[in-house]
């Protein structure tokens, strides 16, 4: 949901959050159909606005843009960890990397919203205490 100050300058705009959240949604998917390299994140545990956990919507909004599943996924994985500099041994499911697993009860290709809903959490190859 937008600030106050925001809703009241969207609402001089003639626009709703909603009608500004699909123009980004489209806008990202045509910067990224131009090459540039999209990166999925959040700045999630800002404020009460932006909780932690937001990450699963950023990938689900590059797919409802109309960026692909394939690719938005990327955005989260292999691309993400290219971008801290971490991509040789991370972000990909491959033998001798680094075995960071988010496991999801569904495929992800065909109903991306199951990444919100995690089965299991993997970290160095090792359920974390507390994990789900």
């Amino acid at each position: 949901m937008p600030t106050p100050n925001a809703a009241a300058l969207l609402s001089k705009l003639g626009m709703t959050f909603e009608q500004v959240a699909e123009l980004n949604k489209r806008r990202v998917a045509r910067m990224h159909a131009a090459g540039v390299r999209v990166i999925s994140g959040t700045d999630g545990g800002i404020a009460a606005a932006k909780p932690h956990g937001l990450l699963p919507l950023s990938v689900a909004f590059l797919v409802e843009g109309g960026v692909s599943t394939v690719a938005a996924l990327a955005t989260a994985t292999s691309l993400a960890a290219a971008a801290c500099g971490l991509g040789g041994r991370k972000g990909r499911l491959r033998a001798g990397y680094d075995a960071d697993l988010l496991v999801v009860d569904g495929d992800p290709i065909a109903d991306i919203g199951v990444l919100a809903r995690p089965a299991a959490v993997f970290a160095g190859g090792r359920r974390p205490a507390g994990a789900a």
